[in-house]
């Protein structure tokens, strides 16, 4: 027997741009929807007609002490239908969000821990960051590798702000992919499995490095990805 899905209204209260196509949308949030960092939604429409897929899965850019749901896309200049909506949403129109899934999360920051995140793969990676700032807790060692071929990166500002105030933390900011397939590499060659590592990214990024990394000799329980459940 399926489980009965709790669905979430949310209010819409601004859209955001973060690079030349990368938006993020703020809601405000009822007070009974929690969510850990790191998991993600299934996000629909209330009253709109969406050609195809009528909804869509985006990870939780935002922590609940924030106290406002925050999530971010690229929307491409011939967007799907429920993307070109997303661009008309106007203050105070409502979407659903069927709850938080996902296992994509941080338990020990007195680990070392090395995180891959490609283009809007950083997204989650905002909620961690957001998290570990809001209890300033300074990590044994996070070394962020974020990636985007374009020299576009989302939430820069608060990446760069929240990178100098803790000693243990270390992001860095990666426009070739040579130069980011390097540094995974040299990481988990002087680390190995004395490390935990977490990718976000396309499919095709996740399988890539984490074959990458088993390569490299890590071990297949210290590797985790952000993969998108839900759709069934």
């Amino acid at each position: 027997m399926a489980k009965n899905k709790v669905m979430f209204q949310l209010n819409f209260k601004e859209m955001i741009k973060e690079t030349s196509d990368v938006y993020s949308f703020v809601f405000t949030i009822p007070e009974d929807l929690d969510w850990i960092p790191g998991q993600h939604g299934i996000f629909r429409f209330t009253d709109k007609n969406i050609e195809g897929k009528d909804f869509r899965i985006f990870s939780f850019a935002s922590i609940k002490e924030e106290n406002m749901m925050l999530f971010t896309t690229r929307i491409v200049d011939e967007p799907s239908d429920f993307k070109k909506h997303l661009l008309t949403l106007k203050t105070g129109d409502i979407m659903t969000v069927d709850g938080a899934i996902g296992k994509f999360k941080i338990d020990d920051y007195d680990k070392t821990i090395c995180i891959m995140a490609g283009g809007i793969g950083i997204t989650p990676i905002r909620a961690f960051l957001k998290d570990l700032d809001s209890r300033a807790v300074n990590p044994k060692l996070l070394k962020v590798l974020y990636s985007d071929d374009r020299g576009e990166f989302a939430y820069e500002e608060f990446l760069k702000e929240v990178n100098e105030k803790y000693s243990g933390l270390d992001i860095e900011f990666i426009s070739d992919r040579n130069i980011f397939s390097y540094q995974i590499d040299e990481f988990a060659k002087e680390k190995s499995n004395d490390s935990l590592y977490y990718i976000a990214g396309t499919p095709g990024m996740n399988a890539f490095i984490t074959e990458k990394l088993l390569g490299l000799g890590i071990e297949k329980d210290f590797i985790k990805t952000d993969v998108f459940l839900g759709y069934e």
